[in-house]
């Protein structure tokens, strides 16, 4: 689509991308959606506390801008002419919050990661007020009540921080996600930033209304967060603004979009039904519902897809979002000192490997008192279940108060059965969300839909790691070769933006090989080991319940003998409403046509 203006690689678009961990500058071809050249910088992690995450947002600006001038040097180093590139795009890890001083551009306080919990008392406050409705604002917002969303980020800072306080009393004090705090810096910052950000990012503040798509007060009085310090809603294809200072100076900034949403439609996601996993520290699985917003009623997110354009339709998603994933395997290595790296350690592919084929078979017919040479490493594996929810537990449950337990361990339990039983419950909790997705589904026809889960992110760059995750969840996976899912779908919007690229012109010229990984276990194997995991979960969820400690228990294995317990206990309630109503029926009788 691009004219005969541009260098053999057509019309260029760069895109500014803010992870968890790096910053990346990638600069695309339009013709084909080649990464031309690019630079990135691993971002620093402050940690003061357990659970506690933040970024220095200067440091982040400064990474940003770093990127973009290298990522530049290289495409002239390249002999590729730099005024072929035409927009830029900017897209982040969405919940990450800043808040700077709108006279000074200097922030008032790092940026609160999206995973940070420190506001949980804020949110216990804010459940023991609505009766312990996780779902209290999910009608307006589309999300439950969680730290991980900015607004009570916002309300910690508010609270906690002098110097918030008294910029938001003075009306000097601008709210934004990673994306507004680039866009303001990029085009002139004091002098003349823009203030803005996008539905995507907006949804995930908890802040905006998911029908309106604007700011919603009434959100903004729950959380006792001032409007005034909001940034612009707009939509993820439009220009923004224009980078005012450096290389790309005049050059238009014609897209903004959430890391997550991004991958959606840089894996070609477009079409309702298709879902896509994104599988990094945490772990993200979204389905694409087209422009039917559906309201969860099984613990997911109702979120947005994309709007490409002011007055284009906005489609939209419904998401599970897992907090640890990958950060599970990363604890395992630096706080335990275990090897989890599955290339470099044998034991840990033939741990992974018990999942496949003749193995599986064996494994899922070892009881747990068959723990022998003869069952091996699988039936001893079987015995480990790992619920890795270091600081709670988010889709579907929605539960801060859970903490992670190890169930299992034996004198014969080795490292590389609990590395196993780590990315196990990577598989099982993505395991869940799918079929969240299918009872919030009801009407959908399932003979459209085919159990296929695009994948991606750092973690499935292992194909040990992803066919382990197949035999798990019972779905062929397809790990399409794209660079940078993310940065790809923020290059699409833009293109459409500058009218080069369009969907249909996307789908067609910039899909990528595939590898294909189909699930080789049994399904009565995965809902063997899926039964412990669950078990394992309601554990988890009342670890501190000790009042009611032996009860919990009892009743656990009650429901595991006996399917039909919670129904056979109803009979009795069954019977004393039908004779209370008979018996009232009856006085009724008798006091109209009394006995003589």
């Amino acid at each position: 689509m691009s004219n005969g203006r541009y260098g053999r690689f057509g019309a260029l678009i760069g895109v500014a991308c803010v992870s968890s961990t790096h910053c990346r500058f990638l600069i695309y071809s339009t013709k084909n959606a080649e990464v031309l050249a690019y630079h990135e910088l691993k971002l620093r992690q402050i940690v003061h506390q357990a659970g506690w995450m933040e970024y220095d947002p200067s440091e982040i600006w400064k990474n940003t801008q770093e990127c973009i001038e290298t990522a530049y040097k290289n495409l002239v180093i390249l002999e590729i002419n730099p005024r072929d590139i035409i927009a830029i795009g900017i897209v982040n890890q969405r919940g990450t919050s800043v808040l700077w001083n709108l006279e000074t551009g200097q922030p008032l306080h790092n940026a609160i990661g999206w995973s940070d919990c420190r506001s949980t008392p804020i949110l216990k406050t804010l459940l023991h007020n609505v009766r312990h409705n996780v779902d209290y604002v999910r009608y307006r917002s589309g999300l439950p009540l969680s730290s991980c969303f900015s607004a009570l980020k916002i309300r910690w800072l508010m609270d906690h921080v002098p110097a918030v306080a008294t910029a938001i009393e003075e009306n000097k004090c601008l709210f934004g996600t990673l994306d507004s705090w680039l866009l303001w810096n990029l085009t002139g910052g004091v002098e003349m930033g823009v203030h803005s950000t996008d539905l995507t990012n907006a949804h995930y503040t908890s802040l905006m209304n998911v029908s309106t798509e604007q700011w919603d007060p009434k959100l903004c009085q729950f959380f006792r967060v001032p409007l005034n310090i909001l940034p612009r809603i707009r939509s993820n294809s439009e220009i923004f603004g224009y980078v005012l200072e450096g290389p790309l100076h005049g050059t238009p900034i014609a897209a903004m979009m959430g890391e997550q949403p991004a991958s959606l439609l840089g894996q070609l996601c477009v079409k309702a039904g298709q879902n896509v996993c994104t599988l990094d520290d945490s772990c993200f699985v979204l389905l694409n519902t087209g422009r039917e917003k559906l309201d969860s009623a099984n613990g997911l997110i109702t979120g947005i897809a994309h709007k490409l354009g002011e007055k284009e339709a906005t489609n939209y998603t419904l998401e599970g979002a897992i907090s640890n994933a990958g950060s599970t395997v990363t604890w395992l290595r630096d706080k335990l000192q275990i090897n989890t790296e599955i290339n470099s350690n044998d034991n840990v592919v033939e741990s992974l490997n018990t999942f496949i084929g003749e193995s599986s078979m064996i494994s899922s017919s070892c009881s747990s008192s068959m723990l022998n040479a003869e069952c091996g490493l699988a039936a001893k594996r079987s015995e480990i279940t790992f619920v890795p929810a270091f600081h709670g537990l988010y889709a579907p449950y929605w539960r801060h108060d859970a903490r992670g337990i190890i169930l299992g361990l034996t004198s014969q339990t080795t490292s590389e059965n609990i590395t196993q039983a780590a990315y196990e419950a990577t598989g099982f909790q993505i395991f869940e969300v799918l079929q969240a997705f299918k009872r919030d589904t009801p009407n959908w026809d399932r003979s459209c839909m085919q159990p296929v889960l695009t994948f991606g992110g750092d973690y499935a760059e292992n194909s040990h790691l992803v066919q382990f995750i197949a035999d798990i969840i019972g779905y062929m996976l397809e790990r399409p070769q794209t660079t940078s899912p993310a940065g790809l779908g923020v290059m699409i919007t833009a293109g459409v933006t500058m009218k080069v690229v369009s969907l249909e012109h996307a789908v067609k010229m910039y899909t990528p090989p595939t590898d294909v990984f189909s699930p080789t276990t049994t399904k009565n194997r995965r809902e063997l080991l899926y039964k412990r995991w669950d078990y394992a979960v309601k554990k988890c969820l009342h670890w501190n319940n000790y009042e009611t400690y032996e009860a919990d228990i009892e009743l656990f294995a009650q429901r595991e003998l006996d399917p039909n317990l919670p129904v056979r206990r109803s009979v009795p309630g069954s019977i004393f409403l039908t004779t209370s109503f008979a018996m009232i029926l009856l006085a009724n009788y008798l006091k109209i046509n009394p006995l003589k």
